[in-house]
């Protein structure tokens, strides 16, 4: 289906909440912020020494899902299923997109994003930060129903400012590049632009997709954060991304739109080796729980009740329905959208999430959980095509596979997998080979290694040193 088609299709039906949120204001303000490699137990709220009070204060004032995950294990593909609210196997980006500026390697133009519907519905729609959807003009977030932009179209980059090489000025604001000089560390530097984006979005509602590159590698912090974490670089890049999450959240408050405001805080995929993943299994290009499990919480002051904590299994794809409803836009029943709306779960007495089925698939690697049963093929030159069945209510570390001992679940599964396949598209692009040695050398960096620091403009003052655990077996 056209996306202008798509689209108007889901602004026909427009209803206004008449349930808990009739207090709020008809079109709330809507906040997602997205952090990059995080380790599902780099978070206080999951048990790490590592304070994040302000991200804490998300759970806090709202709910905490523990069953939360990405529909990917590596970048790319995961915010191409965010922001479409659908698989993104059904139409081909199933890998990272390749590095360069490819006309065709993007995220598909016959894809209707969040940002469209929204924009379209009368909201500011603001992207900061991490791409990674796309470089060609086509392909830009200025394309894809975003009023503005400002931060980065590539997959990572340093913290700090570059200004030589071939990464220099990587930043853009809208279509036009910004010098590197006018910030010190890059984390606060997106908070500050989130910041002032707020500060010019009083007057209406307003959409802002806030996706910080903390904490990607290279591990690069500032002398105080690294001091404040006692020589640990992926801490100190976690103090640093909990300020920033801080920042977002003082400013709602200051202007009196907190209340108005609906905040979500989730990771895009898996830690690498490099973060704590614990007591997951795998990490970041696994589709093991340390690959896919992620930190995930959401609040609306009046809406949602505080303090909330929700065990049901629930994916990103969930957004884009809930940002719909919230923002009182009926979806479409032609719509095909894979997710569910989770307003009506969170609220004083709403009904537990029903039980369904999820899905995963990175070329050779794929996955399906259904209750609290999951099957899995590692796939990889370690993994291998051997299918292993989990019981995550009971192994929550995945170290019994129990694919022996239960035939007719594994039976079960694999149907329900193979009938989610056959819906897939073609995958547009292979998927590249560096990404095995990307994730490599982010795990020797966590460990000692020196990162890209000949590209940091001579701030040799500065550290990039860890000494994370390894995250589960790999």
């Amino acid at each position: 289906m056209p996306r202008t088609l798509r689209t108007a299709l889901l602004l026909l039906c427009t209803c206004v909440f008449t349930w808990s949120a009739s207090a709020q204001t008809e079109k709330p303000n809507i906040i997602w912020i997205v952090s990059d490699d995080c380790g599902y137990a780099d978070f206080s709220m999951h048990g790490s020494d590592t304070p994040t009070p302000r991200i804490d204060s998300i759970a806090n004032d709202g709910v905490r899902f523990t069953n939360a995950y990405a529909t990917a294990c590596v970048c790319s593909p995961a915010r191409a299923a965010l922001l479409t609210g659908r698989y993104q196997q059904r139409f081909g980006h199933e890998f990272n997109v390749p590095g360069g500026r490819d006309e065709s390697h993007g995220l598909p133009l016959t894809e209707t994003l969040i940002s469209d519907v929204l924009h379209d519905a009368g909201y500011r729609t603001i992207a900061i930060g991490k791409w990674h959807l796309g470089s060609a003009d086509h392909f830009l977030p200025t394309a894809r129903g975003f009023t503005d932009f400002y931060g980065f179209l590539q997959g990572g980059r340093g913290y700090f400012p570059v200004t030589t090489g071939r990464r220099a000025g990587t930043l853009l604001r809208d279509t036009e590049p910004i010098a590197d000089e006018n910030f010190d560390y890059l984390t606060d530097h997106l908070a500050d632009e989130a910041v002032r984006y707020i500060e010019d979005s009083t007057d209406g509602p307003f959409f802002m997709y806030l996706a910080f590159n903390g904490t990607h590698s290279p591990f690069h912090t500032t002398d105080a954060d690294l001091a404040a974490a006692d020589g640990d670089a992926i801490a100190a890049m976690t103090i640093a991304l909990d300020r920033a999450v801080g920042k977002v959240l003082d400013a709602l408050d200051a202007h009196g739109l907190a209340e108005d405001t609906l905040v979500v805080f989730a990771n895009d995929h898996g830690g690498t080796r490099s973060h704590d993943n614990g007591p997951l299994n795998g990490s970041k290009g696994t589709l093991w729980e340390g690959g896919l499990r992620v930190p995930f919480v959401m609040r609306w002051p009046g809406v949602i009740d505080a303090g909330r904590v929700v065990e049901e299994p629930i994916i990103t794809l969930d957004l884009f329905p809930t940002a719909l409803a919230a923002a009182g836009i009926d979806e479409s029943p032609g719509e095909p959208l894979d997710g569910i709306n989770l307003l009506p779960h969170l609220a004083d007495g709403g009904d537990a999430i029903a039980q369904r089925t999820l899905y995963w698939k990175l070329g050779d690697r794929w996955a399906v959980r259904n209750g609290d049963l999951k099957l899995c093929v590692p796939g990889g030159r370690r993994g291998g095509t051997t299918m292993q069945l989990f019981d995550l209510a009971n192994d929550l570390g995945e170290q019994r596979d129990l694919a022996d001992d239960r035939p007719e679940d594994v039976a079960r599964l694999l149907a329900l997998y193979e009938a989610w396949a056959a819906t897939h598209a073609p995958p547009a692009w292979e998927e590249q080979e560096r990404s095995a040695g990307d994730a490599q050398r982010e795990g020797r960096e966590g460990r000692g290694g020196r990162g890209d620091r000949g590209e940091q403009g001579g701030r040799g003052s500065q550290r990039e040193r860890g000494n994370r655990r390894r995250g589960g077996r790999e």
